[in-house]
């Protein structure tokens, strides 16, 4: 599209308003009552983990070349496809750790056919890396296909929302943490936040500390663990944009604690799965105070 939809504009042009008559889904269910819903997982842990160690056996052997991957998307989120490294950041008054050292990679459906065609000469380590998780990045729109289906009884034509002409528009994201010598100071691994798009779905993490609040920064937190074939779904402020601060689903409150058992010297490397869902044709105009309040 060459104007995206105000939030406002895309509720009037869906007719996105509730219907509180239909009986809610389980998933809705729970959306309302804790902000968060376990779901199916059609994907093992195995598929992850080697998506993960495809990703770290790229790092290791053509690092040159993953640092071209990184291409800029969508103008309204800023948001990037591709590689990107952080690096450890210790506040220096306080000595606690800001940031964690970790990489990331963005997999999108509107970068694909570029990247097979970039990397069609080279090495096969990246190409099969890129087909994995090109794999499993569908598989996970299924899933997300049918979180938000579930959801249509109480939100009608939310899929038109999310999935217009059946169109996507999506990041998966893999993040791997470094593994570090555990130390005092050190602080949460992924700060307190709301996801800025529509519908999140927490598909996999190979260590605990997931939290989330469902009332926002004053409720209590709850841990929840990866359970094989399940994950978990909850909305970001992009939902809240559209829908309205009156709806029964609202965005989640989330991070990651730092979990370390008793004793140990050194933690592994953590990796994480997650895909956010985005409505192609609208812009949410969120903005970064509405994700850290």
């Amino acid at each position: 599209m060459s104007e995206f939809l105000h939030p406002k504009k895309a509720y009037e042009e869906y007719n996105l308003r509730q219907d509180i008559y239909r009986e809610p889904s389980e998933i809705e269910q729970a959306l309302a009552e804790a902000g968060i819903a376990a779901i199916e997982m059609p994907l093992s842990a195995n598929d992850f983990k080697r998506l993960s160690e495809g990703f770290a056996a790229v790092i290791e052997e053509c690092p040159d070349y993953l640092a071209t991957t990184g291409v800029k998307i969508d103008e309204r989120y800023g948001s990037q496809a591709g590689y990107t490294r952080k690096e450890s950041k210790i506040d220096s008054k306080t000595g606690l750790q800001l940031d964690d050292p970790k990489s990331y990679f963005h997999f999108n459906e509107g970068v694909r056919n570029s990247w097979r065609e970039k990397f069609a000469n080279g090495p096969k380590v990246l190409r099969d890396f890129l087909e994995d998780g090109f794999e499993i990045h569908d598989s996970l729109i299924g899933v997300a296909k049918r979180t938000i289906d579930e959801l249509e009884p109480g939100h009608p034509n939310m899929s038109k929302l999310y999935f217009p002409n059946n169109e996507s528009f999506s990041f998966l994201r893999l993040l791997r943490y470094d593994g570090y010598q555990p130390r005092s100071g050190m602080g949460e691994v992924a700060k307190p936040h709301y996801d800025i798009g529509g519908v999140t779905i927490q598909a996999y993490a190979d260590a605990p500390g997931f939290w989330a609040a469902k009332d926002g920064t004053s409720g209590d937190r709850k841990h929840y663990d990866t359970n094989e074939n399940q994950a978990y779904t909850f909305l970001g402020k992009g939902h809240e944009k559209v829908y309205g601060s009156g709806d029964n689903l609202r965005p989640l409150w989330h991070g990651v604690d730092r979990i370390i058992p008793a004793g140990v010297t050194w933690v592994p490397e953590r990796t994480a799965a997650i895909l956010f869902v985005d409505a192609p044709e609208v812009d949410y105009h969120v903005r970064a105070s509405d994700t850290l309040p």
